[in-house]
């Protein structure tokens, strides 16, 4: 995939990406709304201690399916990341495992084994808050392209 368009907007900056080689998009109005979920999310599972601070929504014809944050401290599963969560928690309520009908909403950018998983179940586009770069400064240092 092509380097993601990233968009100025009054709130901070926002990217946009597809799971499909070669295609980028403009933000649209409703990303705001939908982004704005999935930080709420992430500030959720910290509250709870769930996990990290991140939070992840899967969208499919401008309604929510599921809404989900970072589960790994509370499952004890490394592979509990939210954006992982919530495709998991969307293919078990809308009964498939391909979501290519659905968009996913993340309050930071995926790291490469969240990626996958966006682009293996097809969702059709990805729109993430932070770059990865904040999420490193944070100590989530979960970003493995160097190594590749």
């Amino acid at each position: 995939m092509e380097e993601a368009k990233v968009v100025e907007s009054k709130d901070g900056t926002i990217s946009v990406a597809s799971a499909f080689a070669g295609h980028q998009e403009a933000v649209q109005d409703r990303d705001h709304k939908f982004l704005s979920k999935a930080v709420e999310e992430a500030y959720r599972g910290v509250d709870c201690g769930d996990g990290g601070p991140f939070g992840a929504v899967v969208v499919r014809n401008d309604e929510v399916v599921v809404s989900c944050h970072n589960m790994v401290l509370k499952h004890t599963d490394p592979t509990a990341h939210a954006e992982v969560t919530a495709i998991r928690e969307a293919c078990k309520k809308l009964g498939k495992i391909e979501l290519s009908d659905c968009e996913i909403y993340a309050s930071c950018e995926p790291c490469p084994m969240c990626f996958g998983a966006v682009y293996l179940f097809g969702i059709k586009r990805l729109v993430y808050g932070d770059k990865a770069e904040a999420a490193i400064a944070i100590g989530f240092d979960d970003f493995i392209a160097d190594v590749f």
